[in-house]
Order: structure tokens, then sequence, then C-alpha cells
């Protein structure tokens, strides 16, 4: 009976240890979002930043336009990474979400046998 309660426990204690690799996935998960809002700050500045490259481009400046014209394309590309960064996170945390999933339903297993063995 020991031995199974003992066994029972090191099953736990790895179970512990998996739950703190997967709050430090978590942690991970948030200074990545963190870092695409600061992205998504820097995009913002860069459209500002845009508007007023526009304002003088209708003013009829020809060299304004051809920068213009590049600064899209740069931003479309900016913009077109961080959306699959951005996609790529979900990915990650729906894969961590269904990894602490399993881990709950191990736990949850865990539980169960040491009820069973109660009673």
């Amino acid at each position: 009976m020991e031995e199974i309660l003992n066994k029972i426990l090191d099953r736990l204690d790895s179970m512990d240890k998996r739950f703190d690799s997967v709050d430090a996935r978590f942690d991970s998960v948030d200074a990545r979002f963190d870092a695409v809002d600061e992205n998504f700050v820097a995009v913002d500045e860069q459209f500002k930043s845009m508007a007023t490259r526009l304002t003088n481009l209708e003013n009829g400046q020809q060299p304004l336009q051809l920068e213009q014209s590049e600064m899209r394309k740069e931003v479309a590309f900016y913009y077109g990474s961080l959306m699959k960064k951005l996609d790529e996170t979900k990915s990650e945390l729906s894969s961590e979400i269904k990894h602490v999933s399993n881990i709950q339903k191990q736990h949850q297993d865990v539980l169960e046998i040491l009820n069973e063995k109660q009673q």
C-alpha cells in the first residue's frame, strides 16, 4: 500500500514539474504577445508617418509619390509578417492549451485512483 502511495506521490511530483513547465511556456507565450503588441505600436507609428507623407503627395510632389509606393510595400510586408507571427502564436497557444488539458485529465485520473484507493 505504501509503495503504491509512493508511486502516486512520485507521479504527482512529476505532474507538478510538468505544470511548472507549462507555466513557463505560458510566460513565454505572454512575452511573445507583449512583443507582438509592441510591434503593433510600431506599425501604428508607421501608419501615422505615412498619413503625413500622403498629405504631401496630395500637394503633387512627385518624388514623394515614389517613396510612398515603396513604403506601402514595406508596411504590407511588415503587417503580413506580423499577422503570420500572430497566427503562429495562436497555434502555439492552442497547442499549449491542449497540453494543459491533457495534463489536467491525467491529474483527474490520478485523483480518481487515489479516491478509489482510499475507499
